[in-house]
């Protein structure tokens, strides 16, 4: 899975709408669209605030095996449930040097 897929798993399984999700983060709906998409790729304060969101840690967001929900998710996937996550290891090298 890569990211966008990612956000938008996490953010069907919180019960939020596009525009929701846009609105709490402070940026436009095609914004968040396109990071859906795959069509961008959010910056680490974006990250940030997302993983923040949406009750995750950055690392758990750019995890390549998968991404265990919070305990405190709403929506229609079980608390635990796991999600495969095939995010590129060269993408995840990257935002950790920018950790660093």
């Amino acid at each position: 899975m890569i990211i966008g897929n990612k956000l938008r798993t996490l953010r069907v399984a919180k019960g939020y709408e596009p525009f929701d999700i846009a609105e709490r983060l402070g940026i436009s709906k095609s914004t968040y669209g396109r990071y859906e998409r795959n069509e961008s790729i959010p910056d680490l304060n974006m990250l940030e605030k997302i993983a923040k969101e949406y009750e995750i840690s950055i690392s758990d967001l750019l995890s390549e095996d998968r991404m265990v929900f919070s305990s405190k998710q709403k929506g229609g996937i079980s608390n635990n449930a796991i999600i495969i996550n095939q995010l590129s290891e060269m993408l995840i090298k990257q935002f950790e040097n920018r950790l660093n």
